[in-house]
């Protein structure tokens, strides 16, 4: 019998190998590659404008990385910063409206994708699934700010 380690890590990495070859495999179509896919997404479902800043912590990544996919989807004309004096990661990053029209599809996708992904699954079942998950990731998160640093070390 698999331990629960074996079982839960396995399962995370495999559900995180599948989004991440769906997304490249979708945007893929557009030019544009997977990572992209959560930035084009969080822009889209807000009309206002996000910060880096808020964009690293809703995309999980590090400002550099969020910054670099930035560059590509601004050079593509998917989106614009919005220049408020020298504030770099204050200025709000909206999507143009050729951005719209792909967060509007991407949104949609995921939709449709997320759909087939929790076939079999019912309402209770899910919101049961998401609050467990959302404790597990608190009590992960709990030992990893126990390590100290902003790294873990």
């Amino acid at each position: 019998m698999k331990s629960r380690y074996d079982r839960f890590s396995s399962l995370i990495l495999s559900i995180n190998k599948n989004i991440q070859k769906i997304k490249n495999y979708e945007m893929n179509s557009f030019g544009l590659k997977g990572k992209q896919v959560q930035c084009i997404y969080h822009l889209y479902n807000d009309e206002d404008g996000i910060s880096l800043t808020q964009l690293a912590i809703l995309c999980n990544e590090d400002k550099g990385a969020i910054s670099r996919t930035l560059k590509e989807l601004e050079m593509g004309d998917y989106l614009f910063i919005e220049e408020k004096g020298g504030q770099k990661y204050r200025n709000p990053i909206k999507l143009t409206p050729r951005g719209q029209e792909l967060g509007k599809l991407i949104s949609k996708r995921i939709d449709d994708i997320f759909s087939i992904g929790s076939e079999g699954i019912d309402e209770k079942e899910r919101e049961k699934f998401y609050s467990l998950l959302d404790l597990v990731s608190d009590n992960l998160q709990k030992i990893c700010n126990n390590y100290g640093g902003k790294n873990g070390n």
